[in-house]
Formats: C-alpha cells, structure tokens, sequence
C-alpha cells in the first residue's frame, strides 16, 4: 500500500534529505509538509476534501502590519498554507491546534517587551507560528519561530518561557518539526481517528412503541478503538488526533537491543559462546507479572517476551530484579488508595535495581506517587508522568546521590544538568512535543556502547564498577558517556 505521505518524499527531512542551511524559511518545503498533515488529519476523521475550506492563512488573517512585521519568506509560507479552525474536530495536530491569529503571532513581541529591558534586535523577533492545544497545557504558547535564525522550537506554555536568545537551545528548522510529526504518524504513535470511532453514550429522543418520545441515552453507533491500530480516542480534546502510549516497533527495537546488550555481555563475561544459543525462559512471567499488579501494556509486554539473561548486573550497580522483587512494586498499592487520582494511567515500574533509597521528593515521582515516603534506586518504567502525553517506555534512572553539582553532566540536549538524583539520560527541553523521559530504547543503546567500548568492564556477574560508577556522569572527561540519544518522539 502506497504511503499517503509519498508526494511529499522529497520534502520530508532525513539524513539523506537534511534541512537546508539558511536564515530564511523554506516555505515551499514547509508549506508542502503543514497542507499534507492538514489534509491527512481532515480524510482520516472522515471528512471531505470539498468540505474543508481552501483558503489559505493569509487570505483569511493577512494585513499590511503583519506584512511589514514578518520576513517576506514567513509571508510567502502563510499564503500558501490551508487554515484549520482547531476545533471542532479539526486540530492540526495531537500536540498542535492550528497556526497562531495575528495577535497571537505577535503576543511573545510584547511580553519579552515586558519582561526584558535589555531586549535585542526587533521586537519581533520572534513570533508564535502555531498554538498548543489549549486542552493539554494552561496558558499555551506553541511553536516559536526565530525570524532572525530560521529556526524553531516547540514552547509548550507561557508559563515555562525559554531563554530565546540562548542559541544552545535545540533549535530546530520547521520542516525538522513538521517532517517529526510526520514520522510520528508512519511510526503509529500519532493517530487520526474516523470521528465515529470512540464517542461516548449521548442523551437524545427516542420514539416509544406507543407513539411516545423521551429523552434517553443513545449507544454511539461506531467502534470503541481503531480497528486497524487499536487506538482509542484521546480523553482530550484533540480530535481527530489521539497518542498511542507505545507501538510495535517501540517493544521490537527494545527486545532487539535487549538481545544485543546481554549477547555482548555475557560474551565478554566468558559465560557463552558466541555460536551458543542463548536461554529462551522469559524474564517473568505473566502469573508473576499478574502478581505484581503490571496491567497489560508496554511493560507487561516486554517483561514476558525478552530472554533471562545469565548475568545480574547490566549497568554498573544496576542489576535485574529478583523474582519477589519484581511482586513487591513501590507503587503497586497507590492505585486502590488513589483510584481518582490514577484513573487511566499507569504506575511507575521498578525495572532494574541499584543499591539504595531515597526519598519520592528526591526521585520526583508526581502526586499521588510521591505519597510513598521512600522508593528503591534503579530505572523506573515511568509510564505517564502526565497524562496528556504517554509514553509507556519513558524511564526515570533513579540514583542513591545527586549528580549535577559540578556542572559538568549534561541532559541529552546538551545543556547542564540541575542537580538531582533522576536527571541521568533526562532530556532537558523537547524541540517537537510535550516533554516526556527517555525512551527505554535509548538507554539500551547507551548501555550497549559503554558496554562495547570497553568503558564498562565485565566480570562473571555482568557490568561491573559499581553504583559509584555514575559519578563519571558529572566529570569533564566523561559527561558525554551518560547521554542518550535525543529520541524525543
């Protein structure tokens, strides 16, 4: 079947097709890519081409201020580009509800003019070109446009505004931006929904066998999930976009690297050939994952596909739960306390173990998980953070100290690390989405590359060094071992 996204290939960024380097737009690139989304999301929630409205921004919204205030390239985009409402069943995107109205493009001009005496260059500067979906954040702002660079970030709210002017921020080109979402949808991790799909029980008249009418509540006629993907509409106004918390390919590539990262190990430990087959027994199965109260999900389903390995220690001081271990969740009897509360969302889960406690402030659980005094060391399976953006195999790397005081470790955006106990593979500021942790794939790779280089030595019991071992994270020769890759969809 043909990819509804192949007219637009050659737009699309990709290593082999990278953005190009200039200070202006690429509004044709860009403009390719928004009015393939646009009309991708319209078909998908089961709408018409003749019903969506043609007009571009500009002929709806375009003035002589805004022409004089935007770089000519910012207006040859905007009058190219289709408008959706942003409501009404018609946002541009899960994370994105259409592009910004003039006085919200301009917004940020006057607000940095407030805020910043000694503010540079124009007041203008930079703009807001599209706008949060006001659903999942109070006090949105959107993706911000730098029209001096030509570049863009995704700034979720107002609340939290970035320092523009710090060009280490990961700024990136737009259709960087607009070509990620792209690959979200290919990847089944964005999905558009048919509007019948997923629609609560609605009051409405229903005639009686005696000629009567009364108000009764009326069974949607269309299916509860997406019967080709399995999604399920978003409990968030986001319509027709909703997030799946993990696809496919997320638990593939993590059993794939899981085989790789142990092969290695246990090859280097001397405790099998490499022609040796290696053990098939599941890491845990599924009466004791039962047992430990892990829903069906992500990490339901990599617990009970991926191999026991022969070593304990896959990380220096963090070693593979034993089987009580895996019963006995820090987490697992907050749900029946907070039913409310934890509605529709998953709890942390205990991964691997390391030596030690602390306490949840220091491990910067969110409330009701905080509510637990004191929670195990290691790396936490830490589903939903929040639930407006679920990610099933984000992780939390909690350690038995704080690292970051000597202003050298770094989170997987470059920038400094604050001190903190969980800040380890964090990856600081999100350029394309909502900010979620990192996903369980990259640290498996950074495992496996520490691992193979021969910075993490092996013994019989596998990765060896010690939990003491992550203090290099903060030191000028070795920051850059203990960063992830930045895989922020």
């Amino acid at each position: 079947m043909a990819s509804p996204f192949a007219s637009i290939a050659n737009q699309r960024v990709s290593s082999q097709r990278p953005p190009r380097e200039t200070p202006e737009l690429d509004f044709d690139r860009c403009a390719a890519l928004h009015n393939t989304i646009a009309i991708y999301g319209w078909l998908r929630s089961g709408r018409k081409v003749a019903d969506m409205d043609r007009k571009t921004w500009w002929q709806k919204r375009g003035n002589t201020t805004l022409e004089v205030l935007l770089r000519p390239s910012l207006v040859k985009f905007l009058k190219k580009i289709f408008d959706l409402p942003g409501g009404d069943g018609s946002h541009f995107f899960y994370y994105i509800s259409r592009v910004a109205k003039p006085r919200e493009m301009l917004y940020l001009g006057d607000l940095l003019d407030d805020d910043e005496k000694q503010i540079k260059g124009e007041k203008h500067r930079f703009v807001t070109l599209y706008m949060t979906n006001k659903e999942l954040v109070s006090q949105r702002s959107g993706i911000v446009y730098d029209q001096v660079t030509g570049k863009a970030i995704f700034m979720p709210t107002f609340l939290h505004i970035f320092d523009l002017y710090d060009q280490k921020l990961p700024w990136q080109r737009l259709e960087s931006i607009l070509s990620a979402y792209i690959d979200m949808i290919e990847a089944g991790k964005a999905v558009a929904l048919h509007e019948s799909i997923g629609r609560e029980p609605r009051l409405g008249p229903v005639q009686g066998p005696d000629g009567q009418t009364s108000w009764q509540e009326i069974a949607p006629s269309g299916p509860k999930v997406d019967p080709y993907t399995g999604a399920r509409r978003s409990r968030y106004d986001t319509h027709p976009w909703t997030l799946v918390s993990y696809t496919q390919g997320d638990l593939t590539s993590c059993l794939k690297l899981w085989e790789q990262l142990f092969t290695e190990i246990e090859i280097r430990s001397g405790l099998r050939d490499e022609e040796e087959d290696p053990n098939t027994t599941p890491l845990c199965s599924r009466s004791g994952l039962s047992a430990a109260g892990v829903p069906r999900g992500f990490a339901y389903d990599l617990l009970s596909h991926a191999r026991q390995p022969r070593i304990w220690y896959v990380a220096p001081g963090i070693r593979l739960p034993q089987a009580s271990e895996f019963v006995n969740q820090p987490f697992k009897h907050v749900a029946a306390k907070y039913p409310k509360e934890t509605e529709g969302i998953k709890m942390p889960f205990l991964f691997f173990r390391a030596e030690g406690t602390v306490t949840s402030k220091q491990a910067n659980f969110r409330w009701p998980f905080s509510t637990v005094q004191e929670v195990p060391c290691g790396l936490y399976l830490d589903s939903y953070p929040n639930k407006e953006n679920p990610f099933e195999d984000a992780c939390r790397l909690v350690l038995p100290f704080p690292v970051g005081g000597n202003k050298k470790a770094r989170t997987s955006d470059g920038r400094l690390m604050q001190k903190s106990h969980t800040e380890v593979y964090a990856h600081g500021i999100n350029p394309f989405t909502l900010r979620h942790g990192p996903k369980l794939t990259a640290i498996l790779e950074n495992w496996l590359m520490n691992v193979k280089s021969g910075h993490w030595t092996v013994d019989e019991q596998g990765v060896s060094g010690g939990v003491e071992a992550w203090k290099q994270a903060d030191t000028e020769e070795h920051w850059d071992k203990y960063v992830s890759a930045h895989l922020a969809l």
